[in-house]
């Protein structure tokens, strides 16, 4: 069982629930501004001192971990395999910024479309499904191709960190530990 102890306004308890989303992997979040009791559970688990997030992964704890220190426990928890975060790594490619834009823009571009000439309604309408699609899913089949990503972007969170990057470096540790 994972459980994050947190607050609504901290962008490191954001980031780190945003991760763990993005790897598919089930957590259960507590607030400890609104639980005192959960509260005092996250500061025994740091020594006393209050910081967030505090993440209880079967026992271990981390606070305020980075994505690259997050997967590494999850591995070797077991709750994700190396073969598991290299596919789950590919599923999203979009960041935030970029897949509110694809969305609103499609749903934009179909319903344009029946403005348009005649000929050109249903391409528009096609081309404005997919990117809204692309959008919803955070998944772009160009971006895919190319191996890019917006996940580090302008618009999504700046300081978390790149998902190849933080791959190639699991990929190293469990090699190490090989």
């Amino acid at each position: 069982m994972i459980i994050v102890y947190g607050a609504d306004w901290c962008e490191d308890t954001q980031r780190s629930m945003r991760h763990l989303r993005r790897l598919g992997v089930p957590y259960r979040y507590i607030n400890i501004d609104e639980d005192l009791d959960a509260l005092e559970r996250a500061k025994a688990l740091n020594s006393g001192r209050r910081r967030t997030p505090v993440i209880d992964i079967d026992g271990a704890t981390l606070v305020e971990p980075t994505n690259d220190t997050l997967t590494t426990a999850l591995v070797e928890r077991r709750h994700l395999t190396v073969e598991q975060t290299q596919e789950r790594v590919v599923v999203q490619n979009v960041g935030d910024l970029e897949r509110a834009l694809r969305a609103g823009g499609g749903i934009f571009l179909v319903a344009l479309a029946g403005a348009g000439p005649r000929g050109l309604r249903w391409p528009l309408r096609l081309a404005g499904a997919a990117i809204a699609l692309s959008g919803f899913a955070g998944w772009c089949p160009a971006y895919s191709i190319t191996r890019r990503s917006s996940l580090d972007g302008p618009g999504d969170r700046p300081a978390e960190a790149s998902r190849w990057r933080w791959t190639v470096k699991l990929m190293t540790l469990v090699e190490a530990v090989r």
